[in-house]
This record gives C-alpha cells, structure tokens and sequence, in this order.
C-alpha cells in the first residue's frame, strides 16, 4: 500500500531496529529513482549511489556506523535486527559545485526516507560514519566524496513524535523501549509576515 506524501512525511521517524525481510532490488531502485528527482544545483546532478545488500558486505558497513547518540549503546541494532541493505551516498567531485554539495545531497536522501516510508520501508539516515573505511570496502574511487549512509529495512519498531518541552530536543527511550523523538512545536518555529509576529 502506498501512502501520501503528506502521510509519509508525519510518519517517517529514523528506525533502528529492522525485522530480517529482504527488500527487493526493483524498490531499492525505486528509491534511488526517488533520489534522482531531486533538485540539484545548476542541475548538475553529482549524486552517484551505490546499493549494499551482500550479507558479507552489510557486516562490513555496519561496522563502520554509529548510531543514536542520545540512546547508545540502547538503540545500537542488534544482531538479528540490523538494516537488510544500505544506500551508499556519493558526491562526484568532477561535476560537483562545492557550496551546495550538502544541500543536494540532503535533498535525494530526503527523497529516499519518503520514498522507503511510502514502501513501509524504515530508514535511517547516517552522516556518523568511517568515510575511509567504507571507501576501502566498496573500492570507491577518491574522486567520489562519501556523504551518508541510508539504513533499510522493514521496521521492527515504531518510534513516536511529539512536541518538545522546554526546548528539550533529546530523543528518548521510555519504559516501554519506545523511541520518543521531540520536535519543536509549530508555533515556536513558525512567524507571520514579519519575525516574531506568532501565527496565532
């Protein structure tokens, strides 16, 4: 079933724990066809992806990952709900503009998460990674920038959103094992016309 935008937007929350169902190659496609649309700058399109579903290559990049830092080691997944594949980010330096290389690439990645939630796909997306390390393991060239890693898998749990307290943005886990996740209410980030005039 595929859900809206909208929808996948709300619900899209970083999962970290995965149950073990593969994905297919055709979605995981999908979901670099999502990142492809993207807006690129000057429409240069620097992006290149690379897809990691080998279980002999998935260990090696999961090694290379940190995860949650708020939760950790809590939230590190354990074996037997690690992702089921990887979306290896890369920046092609030749046909790159230097100054909008992360926003393009934040860009596609947020296309990915919506596309994956869109599928019932969990994510999640990782900048906290051995760069060097994961250039050796999948004999990436250095004329490629590594960016981030996107995690996948079908999720095994359901972390919850809600509005902060305090501006308290920690991410938690309650005595449930539930990740909460704060985010700033949409009336302490949102002004009317001019700064400072609230929308209500």
């Amino acid at each position: 079933m595929v859900m809206d935008v909208s929808e996948a937007i709300k619900r899209r929350r970083s999962v970290r724990r995965f149950r073990q169902e593969e994905i297919s190659r055709e979605i995981l496609l999908e979901l670099i066809g999502a990142a492809r649309c993207a807006p690129s700058a000057a429409n240069r399109q620097p992006l290149e992806f690379v897809i990691v579903d080998s279980e002999k290559l998935k260990a090696k990049v999961f090694a290379q990952l940190a995860w949650a830092g708020y939760v950790r080691p809590r939230r590190d997944p354990p074996a037997g709900k690690r992702p089921v594949a990887y979306i290896i980010v890369l920046i092609n330096k030749e046909r790159a503009l230097a100054d909008f290389d992360p926003v393009d690439a934040a860009a596609a990645i947020e296309n990915i998460l919506l596309a994956a939630q869109g599928n019932q796909i969990g994510s999640c997306w990782l900048g906290s990674i051995k760069r060097e390390k994961i250039r050796e393991i999948l004999e990436i060239p250095d004329t490629y920038k590594i960016d981030s890693v996107v995690a996948l898998g079908y999720p095994d749990e359901q972390p919850v959103m809600e509005d902060c307290k305090d501006e308290n943005i920690e991410y938690y886990l309650d005595d449930k094992d539930v990740l909460h996740v704060p985010k700033r209410p949409l009336q302490s980030i949102t002004h009317l016309n001019k700064f400072g005039l609230p929308i209500d």
